[in-house]
């Protein structure tokens, strides 16, 4: 392949007046796996690259929206329509106009419940025809068949001053990755809440907060500038749609201070998950076993700038 034979020109970029194209990288492109719907755009290209970095996560059933590359609504259960429904249901506001992604097939009856709403794109390893018929009716939704993707063992991002180079995360996120340094240990289905937690906190923007329980998101809190107010919008989310439900929370870095554990402590939240390397880390450890709080060190920061 030359490189003309590569390139293939979009409708525009971010925005209608910038020019667009992709250099694909192997024979196939994204656009060979598209079943139906509109022209995929710049904007999709990137929701698409965000969505399947965080489905990668997971093995069991599991459905992730997609809103501007972030995650607004994720859920894993034992059926992948219980696993839509919950991620919907997580933040039904930001889920308007989003992209699914599904780790199963799509069948008739899944079909129907998505049909309900409106979302931009679903992304998913297969189709059934009648799945495929129904939601043909909605002739601008793009149905895109997961695309064989090669594992990467390094990243990159252009900038101003040359292309940035690094290795990818690939350290998996189990119950290894997680040290209890308070005294009180969480139960292995909280446990398991963390790691979940912590899959998708490794797939927000940073500042980055994940509520969580029985494995779907209530509240999410990323891109701010600081933790706390991070924090606190991912509460108010939690609030709004989960108000008297208990919850594990998972954050991408460290609290520097005692304010965004108080925080959760008087919110009902007893088990806590964050990278240590802050001078305050014994501060945040003796809060937490003077309030009974279950709180794990993790092995690496999750940061995603």
């Amino acid at each position: 392949m030359n490189k003309k034979e590569n390139k293939i020109k979009l409708r525009y970029g971010e925005n209608p007046n910038q020019d667009a194209y992709l250099i694909k990288n192997s024979r196939k492109s994204v656009f060979d796996y598209q079943i139906s719907g509109k022209k995929i755009s710049y904007n999709n290209l990137i929701d698409i690259d965000s969505g399947l970095r965080c489905l990668q996560e997971f093995n069991e059933p599991t459905s992730i929206i997609i809103k501007h590359t972030n995650p607004c609504g994720v859920a894993s259960a034992k059926k992948i329509e219980t696993a839509f429904i919950k991620s919907y249901q997580s933040d039904p506001k930001s889920a308007f106009g989003g992209i699914i992604f599904l780790n199963r097939k799509v069948n008739f009856h899944l079909a129907k419940k998505i049909f309900k709403y409106f979302f931009e794109m679903i992304v998913a390893p297969s189709f059934d025809k009648n799945a495929i018929s129904l939601l043909n009716q909605k002739k601008n939704l793009i149905l895109l068949k997961t695309p064989n993707i090669k594992r990467q063992i390094t990243e990159n991002k252009s900038t101003l001053f040359g292309e940035l180079y690094q290795t990818k995360d690939l350290t998996p996120i189990n119950k290894n990755f997680l040290s209890l340094v308070s005294k009180l240990k969480a139960s292995s289905s909280l446990i398991e809440d963390l790691i979940f937690s912590l899959k998708v906190a490794k797939h927000l923007k940073s500042n980055a907060i994940v509520l969580s329980r029985n494995k779907q998101t209530l509240g999410l809190g990323n891109g701010q500038t600081n933790r706390v107010d991070a924090l606190n919008f991912a509460i108010n989310n939690k609030n709004l749609y989960f108000k008297n439900k208990k919850f594990v929370c998972a954050s991408d870095g460290f609290f520097p201070f005692t304010d965004s554990i108080d925080i959760l402590n008087k919110n009902g939240c007893r088990v806590v998950a964050q990278p240590s390397g802050s001078i305050n880390d014994k501060k945040i450890v003796l809060f937490s076993i003077k309030n009974k709080i279950s709180l794990y060190f993790i092995k690496n920061r999750l940061f995603k700038h």
